[in-house]
């Protein structure tokens, strides 16, 4: 026999009572007499703690019957621990429940930075292409030209990329200093940062990160990263200008930056450019990090590409002494690209 507290659910009244195990049957014994035949299926545990047991029954809902601590292990083997949290977190324990969760979740966040990568090359090229095409259009008629300056930055595209025909580079009169790889080989250049560069040799630096972000499918996997597989189907509302702001806005992981990196220091190796002026840009950028004040022009820049001593010092490095390098454009080359946007009139 096992001492407990009776609430019977109807008269409020505190009952002392016994309690004896009687196969599938709790039995309940009241002053000496037969009070009640509980069968153990009605039964589940309301609580349990330090305090005892407390059960509850079913179709009663203001029955409790109280085991005071220390409960027979006996009875307290008739309900198994748990019940508070749900099916299988009663079965498996909540320790083991929260391992279960801190893996799972750990999983999500490396699916969430891994998986773009991996999905990135089964985006059709069709698809990006089409994608790309109603994203830039016409860019509201801000596109610059003249004849002398598009050769220079053909010329350019060509020496940096073997296929430079899958590249559709622009430049853009925008009073912001940045350059955007897009999606489906579209890439801007804004007009304000020939203002920044000092020479074409710095450009080219630039212009070979961007094409690396697009030769390395990055931009698709940091449309897939952000806004996830349904970006192609769902972003397609919107302005032009409104669009295109985001993708300038949109950054890349670590690892892509550094991929992009160094995919741009082997094109200038291989196209006889020196890394060593990109270096210097990074250099008055990473300047400016410190003193935003002074070039405050470079903001839009340092806004979107993740700019430090350690970049311009991976240039340096990757700069050959003793290198035979070539100018990327001829002084008057660069000079038209420079001017490109002169002639076009005011908006």
């Amino acid at each position: 026999m096992t001492r407990a507290w009776l609430y019977d659910g109807s008269s409020g009244v505190r009952h002392e009572v016994e309690v004896v195990q009687d196969g599938p049957v709790l039995r309940i014994d009241y002053a000496g007499a037969p009070l009640e035949d509980v069968m153990l299926d009605e039964l589940s545990v309301a609580d349990r703690g330090s305090a005892g047991l407390t059960l509850r029954r079913s179709g009663n809902a203001g029955w409790r019957l109280k085991l005071p601590a220390p409960v027979d292990p006996e009875l307290d083997r008739l309900f198994p621990r748990g019940g508070g949290y749900g099916g299988w977190i009663d079965r498996v324990g909540l320790p083991r429940a929260l391992a279960v969760f801190v893996a799972g979740s750990a999983l999500v966040l490396a699916g969430g930075y891994f998986a773009p990568t991996l999905l990135a090359p089964l985006v059709p090229p069709s698809v990006e292409k089409a994608y790309g095409e109603a994203l830039v259009g016409d860019f509201g008629g801000k596109y610059c030209s003249t004849p002398l300056g598009d050769a220079a930055l053909k010329r350019l595209v060509a020496s940096l990329d073997p296929k430079p025909g899958e590249l559709n580079v622009r430049v853009v009169d925008a009073p912001i200093v940045n350059a955007a790889a897009l999606p489906a080989g579209n890439i801007v250049l804004f007009d304000k940062l020939f203002e920044v560069v000092e020479s074409p040799e710095e450009l080219a630096g630039i212009l070979a990160h961007e094409i690396a972000h697009v030769r390395r499918r990055h931009i698709t996997a940091a449309l897939i990263r952000e806004f996830g597989v349904g970006i192609f189907a769902s972003a397609l509302g919107g302005t032009t200008a409104g669009r295109v702001d985001g993708f300038v806005a949109l950054t890349f992981t670590r690892r892509a930056e550094q991929d992009a990196d160094a995919t741009a220091i082997a094109t200038l190796n291989r196209a006889h450019i020196s890394p060593a002026p990109t270096a210097n840009f990074f250099r008055r950028l990473k300047k400016a990090e410190t003193d935003l004040g002074r070039f405050e022009p470079a903001m839009a820049y340092l806004s979107s590409h993740p700019l430090s001593g350690d970049r311009a010092q991976r240039f340096t490095e990757a700069a050959h002494k003793g290198e035979a390098y070539r100018p990327a454009l001829s002084s008057r080359e660069w000079t038209e690209l420079r001017a490109i946007c002169s002639s076009r009139p005011p908006s």
